[in-house]
């Protein structure tokens, strides 16, 4: 629903004696059911409230004020902008009553959150409030008459008042991720096309994650994310508040928006590195983000292929999982599936349940399986780890069903940057292949794209 979604993410712990690190699998669950959000959708959508609109543009600043660390150093940004330029200020959750307390006065205040404890950050001086639909009503109950916004979900029209669905006259807002994020599409929707955006830091400082106290995130646990060399420590929704928040602001800039960034944090760390210092897994990490860049899953098209090729019962690991849909149809036939890929957030939300292992593949892999799998990888890894990567697949899995692109990608351009890094001819994979000691039982070259099933010779 429109609630981040549930996922398992991976937590590194390092024994200084050790020559690995503990991979502790973590999952993470939704504060709110989707049951609960519909139900609230139901409750508030049927109030007679006001609804947001698409409105007339508005060449006033919109100041996005969101509750990160680095916002207590901007407070001087804030005030000038909305003395000198009419900026109109919108402030996320508790944000409001902490500008009121430096003595801003804030417009707005901007609430997605459906947990109950919600109404407890709702700020009664401010001059309006701009409530999710999918808050608990307990939250719109607590001042008389806010502005219903609703997120951008395929489901929440089907408990809108048949009525009021029909008449129409409403805007539905992306940015699902956070209550930032969708502050941000919200007020495109309101008109504004110049956005400055406070306190969007997306990670912790000196442990804390917000620049006031914010007792209902203190017991949130965390993770350390790396990023175009830099590490932060986070929770799982404000990782992908900082991931989605790349695409998204692309969108709004394609749009015709005017984007600052202001602070330092993940999220400003991960929009201000150009694509050109970001890592593989970094581009990646972004893509992943994207739904066009899951529409199509060439290991998915390939499984009866590879079950010709493992005849014989055996765990196989899926390198460069992706999607996992591949692994999904094999677990369907009865085969025992491992899925790696260096992206953690890559797979769909059906396949979150198969094994998982985070991972590098040019460094040598700690699993150990029959079979492997590997279907439109090869040609994203960089010129120069092709070798090591083939040889840790290799090392990793007895027989390999290889899948191989021949051709230049179309989708880097997203985040302009190349993906197909290596893009060589059928001939040229067969000569790396045997030049790595590599036996090939069978091969074919599908103009497009290059099949080989390899083993280590023995």
């Amino acid at each position: 629903m429109a609630a981040p979604r549930s996922e398992i993410v991976h937590k590194h712990i390092q024994n200084p004696h050790a020559t690995r690190p503990l991979i502790l699998p973590i999952l993470v669950l939704n504060n709110t059911s989707d049951e609960d959000l519909l139900r609230n959708i139901k409750i508030n959508s049927a109030r007679n409230l006001p609804w947001v609109a698409e409105a007339p543009v508005d060449h006033r600043p919109a100041i996005l004020v969101g509750g990160g660390p680095s916002v207590s150093g901007d407070l001087e940004n804030i005030y000038w902008l909305q003395k000198l330029h009419d900026g109109v200020i919108y402030a996320m959750n508790a944000a409001s009553q902490w500008l009121r307390e430096n003595g801003i006065e804030p417009d707005f205040q901007v609430i997605a959150d459906a947990k109950a404890e919600t109404a407890t950050l709702v700020d009664p001086k401010v001059r309006g409030h701009l409530f999710a639909s999918q808050v608990n009503p307990e939250t719109m109950e607590s001042v008389s008459n806010p502005s219903l916004w609703h997120l951008g979900d395929e489901r929440i029209e089907e408990v809108f008042p048949p009525a009021r669905r029909k008449r129409g006259g409403y805007a539905l807002v992306g940015g699902g991720a956070s209550v930032g994020n969708s502050a941000t599409c919200l007020a495109y929707v309101l008109g504004h096309r110049e956005l400055h955006l406070f306190g969007y830091d997306s990670s912790h400082r000196d442990g804390e994650s917000h620049a006031y106290a914010q007792p209902m995130n203190r017991f949130i646990p965390t993770i350390d994310i790396e990023w175009a060399g830099r590490k932060f420590t986070s929770s799982v929704a404000m990782k992908a508040q900082a991931e989605k928040f790349q695409i998204m602001a692309q969108m709004l800039k394609n749009a015709g928006c005017e984007i600052h960034v202001y602070g330092d944090g993940l999220l400003q760390h991960m929009y201000l590195t150009p694509p050109n210092l970001l890592t593989e897994r970094d581009k990646y990490r972004l893509l992943w983000q994207t739904e066009g860049y899951r529409e199509v899953s060439p290991g998915e098209m390939l499984v009866e292929d590879f079950k010709k090729f493992a005849r014989r019962p055996g765990p196989v690991i899926d390198f460069g999982c992706g999607t996992g849909r591949a692994a999904l149809r094999l677990q369907e036939a009865g085969y025992e599936i491992i899925l790696v890929d260096f992206a953690d957030n890559c797979r769909d939300d059906e396949a979150l349940s198969i094994p998982f292992l985070e991972w590098d593949l040019s460094y040598p892999c700690p699993l150990r399986a029959p079979y492997g799998l590997c279907t439109d990888v090869m040609e994203h890894i960089p010129p120069d780890a092709v070798d090591a990567v083939i040889q840790n697949i290799a090392e990793a899995a007895g027989e390999v069903f290889f899948q191989i692109s021949t051709v230049p990608d179309r989708y880097g351009a997203v985040i302009g940057s190349k993906l197909h890094l290596t893009v060589q001819p059928h001939g040229w994979w067969r000569e790396k292949f045997k030049s790595l000691g590599l036996e090939i039982l069978r091969e074919e070259d599908r103009e497009i794209a290059s099949i080989f099933m390899v083993r280590r010779k023995v």
